[in-house]
């Protein structure tokens, strides 16, 4: 991972903070699936055309997808096998805010991305902006509804749960948010960047919300929260989590727990005690999303990637990646997911729990932290 720019730092400059709310209406239709096509462009109508039409283009151009980021690496592997499409990657560590201005940049352009995977907070200006258009998958129908745009507009084929990163050799795991307060945390927990520019330290403030009496309703308290912890000289600002942790700058970092997994071994090999741990007062979780870009210029690869995703084999290998598949619930029940998946998701008794925001949550909570968190944690 980039130790300067990585998928959770948004450049304020782009204008596209985290707390950013747009209002409008959504895009007219474009694509398979019921929608039409743009003119100049032959878009399969069903999964089979989509498919044949695919590997007639032969690349998807994707942006922002480590292959450590949810096990992207074992899905450009067993897509590419699969289809014979072949993937390709532009910039894997940018952020949300930099995939929206990548479309609107290269729009026209063969090297415009053709999908996207941005946080939730960022499916409303890509809406608005008129960055991307509808597609539903072939298993829509089997996608929660909380994980999907009523229009089609995005999916989000996955989600990860807030985790406690943590350097054993120089902290006790701390279990609670609470445990933070322990002088033994002083000047060792970091967030994973600024909660005005990135989804996962968005999440952080979330989590800690509904551990201080707050809800999805009620960011506030997470604010506060933090705002303790600069008081009593808890917190030190990084740049990124794994290096973070493997140079001793903090020894407690929040992140999604896939992203833990993406890299624990290389952690261990750097010489971290690494363990992570779900907070106990604050179970919180939230989806990427995954939009087909306007007027792409692999339209049915990039649909095909979407199906890819959200089909049996993608959520098997989002799970041994540590991220929970979309339709996680039902290929559980179905005995659909590997032991070897199971063994790496959270515990089935904590995706339960996973407390989810709905749009108008987030956007409300964004508002919440660019105007307030500034003024209140400082360190």
């Amino acid at each position: 991972m980039s130790n300067t720019l990585s998928r959770r730092t948004i450049l304020q400059a782009l204008g596209l903070g985290a707390g950013f709310v747009a209002t409008g209406t959504t895009l007219a239709a474009c694509g398979g699936n019921g929608s039409t096509s743009s003119a100049n462009r032959n878009v399969g109508q069903n999964i089979d055309e989509i498919i044949k039409l695919a590997k007639e283009e032969g690349e998807v151009r994707l942006i922002a997808y480590p292959e450590t980021w949810a096990n992207y690496k074992g899905h450009f592997q067993k897509f590419e096998e699969k289809y014979g499409v072949k993937i390709k990657v532009d910039s894997p560590d940018a952020s949300s805010a930099e995939e929206l201005e990548a479309v609107k940049n290269l729009r026209g352009q063969e090297t415009q991305p053709d999908i996207l995977d941005i946080g939730y907070s960022f499916t409303t200006p890509a809406i608005n902006q008129k960055l991307i258009e509808p597609y539903k998958p072939s298993n829509w129908d089997a996608i929660p509804e909380d994980l999907k745009d009523k229009d089609g507009m995005w999916v989000g084929a996955y989600y990860g749960v807030l985790t406690f990163g943590v350097n054993k050799k120089n902290v006790d795991v701390p279990t609670t948010f609470q445990d933070l307060k322990d002088p033994q945390y002083k000047g060792k927990i970091a967030l994973p960047g600024d909660p005005r520019q990135g989804a996962s330290s968005i999440a952080t403030v979330f989590a800690a919300a509904l551990a201080n009496g707050g809800s999805l309703d009620d960011i506030q308290p997470g604010i506060d929260f933090f705002a303790e912890l600069a008081d009593m000289g808890h917190l030190v600002p990084i740049l990124d989590p794994a290096p973070g942790m493997t140079t001793g700058e903090a020894s407690v970092i929040f992140d999604w727990n896939y992203n833990w997994i993406g890299v624990q071994d290389q952690l261990v090999k750097d010489g971290v005690d690494f363990e992570m741990h779900v907070p106990e007062d604050g179970v919180f979780g939230n989806y990427y999303a995954q939009p087909c870009t306007i007027d792409s210029p692999h339209p049915n690869a990039a649909r095909l990637w979407i199906d890819w995703l959200t089909s049996d084999q993608g959520s098997e290998q989002y799970a041994l990646g540590g991220a929970v598949p979309a339709r996680f619930t039902e290929l559980s029940q179905a005995g659909k997911l590997s032991d070897k998946a199971l063994s790496t998701l959270p515990d089935p008794k904590v995706v339960e729990k996973v407390k989810v925001p709905n749009s108008a949550q987030g956007d409300k909570g964004n508002s919440v932290i660019a105007t307030q968190w500034a003024q209140k944690v400082k360190y």
